[in-house]
C-alpha cells in the first residue's frame, strides 16, 4: 500500500479536482554518511543535480536521493477538500460534534454511535479516530492496540519558491504547502529555524506562524488495524500510521469492502484478529 500511495493519490486527484497534492519529487540526503543503494522509483545524485533540483541550497550535499515521481500534500487542505466531496456525494457531515459512545442493539449488533447532540444510526460504524479508537472500542469488550505518537508540525511563512521539493535531511522533513508557505516536520522551533536559514539561500525572513503538536495513531506492530471485527456485527476499523500517506489507497479498499462486500487481498494482513 505504501508502494502504490502516489498512484492512487494521482487517482483521487482525478476524482476530486483542486485536491491540494504538489507533485514536486523529493531529496533527500544526510550529512556525513555515505549515499545508499536507490530504491525503486529513486536515483542518486551529485551536488550538481542537487543544486539544479534545488537551486536555493547554500551548500548542496555530495549525494542526495531523488524520487521524482513523489509529492507533498497539505493534510488539512486535503481532508477538506475530502469532506466537500462526500458532501457533494451525499454525505451529511456534522463538524465540531464529538462522538461519545459505540450504539448497540439488544442483539449485541452495532447500530450507530452516541453524540454529544444525540444519537446517529447507521448500518456499519467505521471507527477511524485516530487516537481515540482504543478507548471508543475498549466498552464493546475490544483491545485495540493502539497509542499516541506525539509528532510536532511547524508553519513557516517563506518566500515564494524558497523550497522547490519536498526537502528531508537529519534536521526536518519540509516542504512548500503554498505560494508563501512551508511545513516542517521537526522537533524544536528554533533549531528547525535555524536549519532552515543554514540550507537555503534567501531564507533570512522565514517566520514561524505556528505550532501545532499531533498525536499520531501508532498501531503496537506498525501496521495498519483496517477490516470488520470478528464478534461485533456492524463495527468495522480503520487505523493507521501514515495515516496521510496511505489515505486514499486504504479508503479505497473500505469503500469496497463495505460497499461491493468484497474481501480485498491487500488488506488480509491487516485485521484485529492478528493480536
Amino acid at each position: 500500500m505504501r508502494a502504490a500511495a502516489t498512484d492512487e493519490y494521482r487517482r483521487l486527484e482525478a476524482e476530486l479536482p483542486g485536491l491540494p497534492v504538489t507533485w514536486s519529487g523529493s531529496l533527500s540526503w544526510r550529512a556525513g554518511d555515505s549515499a545508499p543503494e536507490a530504491g525503486p522509483g529513486q536515483k542518486i545524485v551529485d551536488a550538481a543535480t542537487a543544486a539544479t533540483l534545488e537551486p536555493n541550497l547554500l551548500q548542496p550535499p555530495d549525494w542526495a536521493v531523488w524520487a521524482p515521481g513523489e509529492g507533498a500534500v497539505d493534510p488539512v487542505g486535503v481532508t477538506e477538500r475530502l469532506i466537500e466531496g462526500a458532501r457533494d456525494h451525499g454525505a451529511q457531515v456534522h463538524p465540531g460534534v464529538p462522538v461519545t459512545a459505540i450504539r448497540r442493539d439488544a442483539a449485541g449488533r452495532v447500530v450507530g454511535v452516541e453524540t454529544a447532540t444525540g444519537p446517529l444510526s447507521g448500518a456499519t460504524v467505521v471507527l477511524a479516530a485516530g487516537v481515540a479508537t482504543a478507548a471508543l472500542a475498549a466498552p464493546l469488550g475490544l483491545r485495540v492496540p493502539v497509542d499516541p505518537s506525539p509528532t510536532t508540525l511547524f508553519r513557516f511563512r517563506a518566500p515564494a519558491g524558497l523550497v522547490r521539493t519536498v526537502v528531508n535531511t537529519q534536521d526536518f522533513d519540509l516542504r512548500q504547502v503554498a505560494t508563501d508557505r512551508i511545513i516542517a516536520a521537526a522537533d524544536s522551533p528554533e533549531q528547525t529555524l535555524a536549519a532552515i536559514r543554514s540550507t537555503f539561500r534567501g531564507a533570512a525572513s522565514v517566520e514561524l506562524l505556528s505550532t501545532r503538536v499531533g498525536a499520531r495513531p501508532m498501531p503496537a506492530d506498525g501496521e495498519p488495524i483496517v477490516g470488520p471485527v470478528a464478534g461485533v456485527p456492524g463495527l468495522y476499523l480503520a487505523v493507521m500510521h501514515a495515516a496521510v500517506t496511505l489515505a486514499p489507497g486504504v479508503g479505497r479498499l473500505v469503500a469496497r469492502e463495505l460497499v461491493d462486500g468484497t474481501v480485498e487481498p491487500a488488506l488480509a494482513g491487516c485485521r484485529l484478529d492478528r493480536f
